[in-house]
Formats: structure tokens, C-alpha cells, sequence
């Protein structure tokens, strides 16, 4: 059994068969008791934590960077981050050991798609999540930290993969920007190009100045690339991961970011055979 799958399967199992706000309004008391009667509760507590993380993102305001532009850590505000992220590890432990147990008790239900039983895993995907995420909630408030922050943080730390193209679809070829590392590398060749030929006795002075300017554009446009690329902050960054490197490996775990962190729409894609 794909255990990443299954602790992100039974958790966007509400999509599958299309239970929120409106699912539970709509199936009504049948619903919540095929819940085994903590559908109602548990949407109410869903909502409640939503509202706190809203309250968050107010009380402690956090200013991303301008799009395209790169977060500069601050050592002041990783230390909380890490704080925060490790004491909602363990939430998300038991979130994930609960996941598993669920999808392993109903497994031939939830692969012949039975009605009830689907009813059942909304209801405990809500409570389940419900509960990490109130953990978080509360960790995030510890530490006088918004939900954004965390996640903007989040992004430099443990950066996602690239996305995969849509099944069936050929990949793409990526766009290279102008501050591309590789399209850096080159002009930084062509500068390195011209120290020899100025180096040279015989070249004409016409020759000269016009090599000379053509080395000081070369620097200033290297300059701006670079300045536009984050390379500043991202050697800071580089620079405080370093220094805290065990501590963020210890506490990386893709699938709590994928799930508490930024969390996707749930895939309507068939569990997988085991």
C-alpha cells in the first residue's frame, strides 16, 4: 500500500464524493449520520479553525516580497518557524498513523466506492485534519506568527518539486529567464573574453575604449541580472540554512507540507494497487 498516497487519499476523500459546506447542507441529517453523527461537528470545528488562521494572517501581518522577487531569510523569524514546525510534527504523526488505520479497516469499501463508508472517511478526513490543524493554529499563535508567513517561509526552506505535467501531456520546455544561472554563466565567460584582448600592447586605442565599454556594460547588465535573480538573498539564505542545516533536515516531511501547508484540491484519481 502506497502509504503517501493513502494519508492524502482518505484526507481529500471529501472531494471525491463532493462533501463540504454545501454536500452536508444538501445530504442533511442522512449524512451526518452516516458519519456515525460527527459530520455537522466536525464541519463546524473546520470552520472554526478557518476562522482562526483568518484572525492569524490579521493579528500578525506578514508583507510578502513583490512577485518574482526572493524571500530573505531572517534568523529572528526562523527560529519561530522551526518552533513551530516541530511542535506540529507530532500532530501530524498521529494524523497520518490515523489515516493509514482507516484506509487499512475499510480498504475493500473504499475501493468499491461504497456509499456509507465514503460518508465515514468525510467525516473522519475533517475531524482528522481538524485536529492537526487546530495544533497548528495554536503553535502558530505561540510563536506571534500568520499562516502566510509560515507558508512564504515554507517555500525557501523546503522548496516544492517541480510540477509534473498532466498525464498524457508532453513536458514542456521551461522559458529560460535572462537571469537564468546558465544565461549568467555566459555573459560571465564573455567577461572573463575580453580581459585578455585588453591585455594586449598591440590593440589599437580605438579598439581599447571600445572594449573597455563593452566590458562595463557587460558588468552593469550582470549586475541588474543578478540583483533581479535574488542572488543577494539568496546567498543569505543559503548561508542561514547552513548554519541550522540538521535542524531543518530533522524536520522536513513533504507530506505535512502538502497537507497543512499548502494544501491542494483533492485528486479524483483511483487509489492505486497495492
Amino acid at each position: 500500500m502506497n502509504k503517501k498516497w493513502v494519508i492524502g487519499g482518505v484526507l481529500g476523500v471529501v472531494g471525491l464524493v463532493v462533501v463540504g459546506v454545501l454536500g452536508l447542507v444538501a445530504l442533511g441529517y442522512w449524512a451526518d449520520r452516516g458519519m456515525d453523527g460527527s459530520g455537522v461537528d466536525a464541519l463546524m470545528d473546520s470552520q472554526a479553525v478557518t476562522q482562526r488562521f483568518a484572525e492569524l494572517n490579521t493579528r500578525h501581518p506578514f508583507k510578502p516580497p513583490p512577485a518574482g522577487q526572493v524571500l530573505k531569510l531572517d534568523e529572528a523569524r526562523l527560529a519561530p518557524y522551526l518552533a513551530v514546525r516541530e511542535a506540529t510534527l507530532p500532530a501530524y504523526a498521529i494524523l497520518a498513523k490515523e489515516s493509514v488505520e482507516f484506509v487499512t479497516k475499510h480498504s475493500a469499501a473504499l475501493d468499491r466506492r461504497d456509499s456509507r463508508t465514503l460518508l465515514k472517511a468525510a467525516g473522519a478526513s475533517m475531524r482528522m485534519m481538524g485536529k492537526a490543524q487546530a495544533v497548528l493554529a495554536t503553535n502558530l499563535e505561540a510563536q506571534r506568527m500568520s499562516p502566510l508567513e509560515f507558508q512564504a517561509i515554507t517555500a525557501v526552506v523546503y522548496p516544492p518539486p517541480p510540477a509534473a505535467p498532466p498525464a498524457g501531456e508532453p513536458a514542456q520546455a521551461a522559458v529560460s529567464l535572462p537571469s537564468a544561472p546558465e544565461n549568467l554563466a555566459l555573459l560571465e565567460q564573455q567577461l572573463a573574453a575580453l580581459t585578455p584582448q585588453l591585455e594586449d600592447p598591440k590593440l589599437p586605442e580605438a579598439e581599447r575604449l571600445q572594449l573597455e565599454q563593452r566590458r562595463a556594460g557587460l558588468r552593469k547588465y550582470i549586475t541588474t541580472l543578478e540583483q533581479a535573480a535574488g542572488k543577494d538573498a539568496k546567498e543569505a539564505n543559503a548561508a542561514l540554512l547552513e548554519k541550522h542545516r540538521e535542524r531543518i533536515a530533522k524536520a522536513a516531511n513533504r507530506t505535512f507540507d502538502d497537507l497543512l501547508v499548502n494544501p491542494r484540491p483533492p485528486s479524483n484519481s483511483r487509489r492505486p494497487a497495492r
